[in-house]
């Protein structure tokens, strides 16, 4: 009997360390990074001298002037994909129900008692014509608490009666998306950033054209599939044999360009080939925008125009502020090779250009507006932005001007999402305030008097600094088109 038991006990061991290896070997399998490395395996090793005919395509995250349901689906699920680990990843994309916001307190980290609740697409009753807030007060909605890996996250409510069609993390994406970034955040009722955006891109390919006869181009958002693989086909159904791949942005990194943008590019240009058999396509990568001098000096000029209105004899920080990723789970992450071209070189600038006035106290930080909080970076190990300004309020500096120096335009992250984080605490934000931003070609900044100090945002290079983006991306061309011979 009692060896027996021992046969069993070590069985049960045995089946134990089997089920942990092979569950070790297979998330270590699923979370693999994606091959090819588009970054280390191609963009560092490629030949950059265009071959025959030539067609550029410029493709980046661009965000809808008005809210488009598909974009922020395809953006949940390449988050999901991109952030979340196997097997967590498969929660993620749990359709449990139909997500809802309060169509007023729509941000809200603690149960509450809704007054009126509404769906993804606005929709205040169900496909029955029951109001959801009907549901509600008969206990078929339930409160969902905000997610633990998402700081300052907001929770929300969910009806369970019937499957929403989509995973339901996605719909409560979406249904922020659409009351908080297109309805009541911003007077307008539109983001400038598909604008924005597309003034770089369409007066970098002016300039190209210009120099360069018979050039193709083509430009579209990363998130919308189809319509990139459409373009591509234009390009390659009028003879491109080398397609020259560009981001209007000023850092690649392999979450938005060399996983996504650039990938899907690569992607669509293969399958045209196997419907093209023995057609040759050579595809080269355009350096970024960061690694030419314009794109600092975008900033360098708000920065100057900025301090010109300053009384001289004043202290100053500024915070030299970019997106942010959990760098310590992506240590391979293509951006942190690429942003020292441009990150280090523009910081140098900013304190160049604090030299050339009289103030008193200066000093310059880099700090980023996400990832560096108490969920993800708990030890402070890199510094946030909201940490930069608090640090300098704390020591009594009369400004704190903030940097963002990775965005051509104004977005859902520098009006919002950022916002949240990067002004949390501070007297006189709320989330809720409607921003008003009616004329795009001027800089959309904000102001909190934090006691003695003032923090100041100072916006993005648009309107009349505009042109140096554009001399950025359309020299990040030329250097390729150039070498053609």
């Amino acid at each position: 009997m009692k060896g027996a038991c021992m046969k069993t006990l070590l069985s049960i061991v045995i089946l134990i360390i089997t089920v942990s290896v092979f569950y070790t070997v297979l998330a270590k399998y699923k979370n693999r990074p994606l091959e090819p490395d588009y970054y280390t395996q191609y963009y560092k090793v490629q030949d950059t001298v265009p071959e025959g005919k030539v067609g550029v395509f410029i493709t980046g995250l661009i965000m809808p002037e008005k809210m488009e349901y598909p974009f922020f689906y395809n953006i949940t699920l390449k988050i999901f994909n991109a952030i979340i680990p196997w097997p967590f990843r498969l929660f993620s994309r749990m359709d449990k129900g139909v997500a809802l916001l309060d169509a007023v307190k729509y941000h809200e980290h603690h149960e509450f008692k809704p007054t009126r609740l509404v769906d993804q697409y606005g929709n205040d009753c169900d496909i029955d014509g029951e109001p959801f807030i009907e549901k509600y007060k008969k206990g078929e909605v339930e409160w969902q608490p905000p997610s633990k890996r998402i700081y300052l996250d907001h929770g929300y409510f969910l009806y369970t009666g019937h499957k929403a069609g989509l995973p339901s993390l996605s719909g409560k994406t979406m249904n922020k998306a659409n009351l908080w970034y297109y309805t009541h955040g911003i007077k307008q009722k539109k983001l400038p950033h598909w604008q924005g955006t597309f003034e770089v891109i369409n007066g970098a390919t002016e300039k190209i054209r210009s120099k360069y006869a018979n050039i193709e181009v083509r430009a579209e958002s990363s998130l919308n599939y189809y319509k990139m693989k459409e373009k591509l086909f234009e390009l390659l159904n009028a003879g491109c044999e080398t397609i020259v791949l560009a981001a209007p942005m000023p850092i690649y990194s392999h979450f938005e360009e060399f996983n996504s943008s650039f990938r899907h590019s690569m992607e669509y240009i293969d399958e045209w080939k196997a419907w093209h058999p023995g057609k040759k396509v050579k595809v080269i990568m355009a350096p970024p925008m960061g690694q030419f001098q314009p794109m600092r000096q975008a900033f360098v000029d708000m920065l100057k125009d900025r301090l010109d209105t300053l009384p001289q004899g004043s202290s100053i920080t500024v915070a030299v502020t970019v997106h942010g990723m959990p760098w310590d789970f992506f240590s391979w992450e293509a951006w942190l090779q690429l942003a020292p071209e441009y990150r280090d070189k523009l910081v140098k600038d900013v304190n160049e250009l604090l030299k050339s006035y009289s103030f008193g106290r200066t000093k310059v930080v880099v700090c980023q507006d996400e990832f560096s909080d108490p969920v993800w970076d708990p030890k402070e190990k890199y510094l946030s932005t909201n940490r930069a300004y608090v640090e300098a309020i704390k020591d009594e500096y009369d400004y704190v001007i903030g940097l963002p120096i990775e965005f051509i335009a104004e977005n859902s992250d520098t009006l919002f999402h950022h916002a949240l984080k990067n002004y949390h605490g501070f007297t006189g934000y709320d989330v809720y305030e409607q921003i008003d931003y009616p004329d795009w070609s001027i800089p959309y900044t904000r102001e909190f008097q934090q006691g003695k100090t003032r923090v100041i945002y100072n916006g993005v290079p648009v309107g009349k600094y505009q042109k140096h983006v554009i001399e950025a991306l359309y020299q990040s061309l030329d250097s390729v088109l150039a070498k053609k011979r």
